[in-house]
C-alpha cells in the first residue's frame, strides 16, 4: 500500500498547476513554488489516523484466516460455533470447556484423515472408506472457507486502499491550490524535477503539509468515513 500511496502522491505532485492569475506575459514573471513530494509522502504515511482502518482490518482477516485454518476439520456448524464463543468478551467456563472440545474433535479428525489416506485403498474396509469420504468433505469445506476469506481480504483492503490513495489524491490537490493561492503562486512543481528556474521558488511544503494534514484529519472524522469504517468488519 505504502508503494502504491507515493506513486499516487507523486503523480498528484507532478500535475498539479496552479493557474490562479493565469499564464504572465513576457514583461511578467512567473511565481513558482516547489514541493518536496518525499518529504510529504512520508508525512502523509505516518499519519497513524489514515491507515488505522486498513491496518486494522487486515489484522482481524489474517487472525480469523488464521483461525481457521488451525480448526480446518470443523464442520461449517462447529465452526460457526466457535466463532461465536471466541467473540463473546467474557466467557464461562463452559464456553472455554466447549473450545477445548472442538479443538480436540479437529485434531482428532486430522489425526484420523491422515491415518485413513496412508492406508492402501484395498485394506480400507466398507465403513472406513465412508468415514474417508466424509472427512475429506470436511477438510474440503474448510479449505474453502480459508479461500474464501482470503478472497474477501482481498476483496475489502483492495477497496480501502482505492478509497485511501483517492482521498490523498483529492486532499494533496485541494492543499496545494490553498497554499498557491494564499502565496499568489502561478506554478507548483514537484521539487525534484524542477532543474533551473530564472528567479525565485518558493518552498510550500510545509505548508501543504500543514494543510493536508489537517484535512485529512477531518476526513477521518467525518460521517461518512465513519460509517465505510463500521462497515468494514469481516463477517
Amino acid at each position: 500500500m505504502r508503494r502504491v500511496l507515493v506513486a499516487a502522491l507523486v503523480v498528484s505532485a507532478l500535475t498539479v498547476l496552479v493557474w490562479q492569475k493565469g499564464l504572465p506575459t513576457t514583461q511578467g514573471q512567473l511565481k513558482v513554488g516547489v514541493l518536496n513530494i518525499a518529504k510529504i509522502s512520508r508525512e502523509v504515511q505516518n499519519i497513524a489516523e489514515l491507515r488505522r482502518t486498513f491496518d486494522e482490518q487486515r489484522r482481524a482477516y489474517l487472525e480469523l484466516i488464521n483461525l481457521r485454518q488451525n480448526f480446518l476439520m470443523l464442520t461449517g456448524l462447529e465452526w460457526a460455533d466457535l466463532r461465536r464463543l471466541l467473540s463473546r468478551p467474557q466467557r464461562t467456563k463452559s464456553d472455554e470447556q466447549r473450545i477445548q472440545e472442538l479443538r480436540r474433535i479437529s485434531l482428532e479428525r486430522e489425526a484420523e484423515l491422515q491415518k485413513l489416506q496412508q492406508t492402501k485403498p484395498d485394506k480400507l474396509s466398507p465403513q472406513e472408506r465412508s468415514r474417508l469420504e466424509q472427512l475429506v468433505q470436511i477438510w474440503r469445506e474448510g479449505r474453502a472457507d480459508v479461500e474464501r476469506l482470503k478472497s474477501l481480504m482481498d476483496e475489502e483492503l483492495k477497496r480501502l486502499e482505492e478509497q485511501l490513495n483517492k482521498l490523498v489524491d483529492e486532499k494533496l490537490q485541494e492543499a496545494v491550490r490553498k497554499v498557491a493561492d494564499q502565496q499568489g503562486l502561478d506554478l507548483v512543481l514537484d521539487r525534484s524535477v524542477v532543474y533551473f528556474v530564472r528567479g525565485d521558488c518558493l518552498d510550500v511544503t510545509d505548508a501543504v503539509l500543514s494543510v493536508l494534514t489537517e484535512a485529512l484529519k477531518t476526513s477521518e472524522q467525518s460521517p461518512e468515513s465513519q460509517t465505510t469504517e463500521k462497515e468494514a468488519k469481516p463477517q
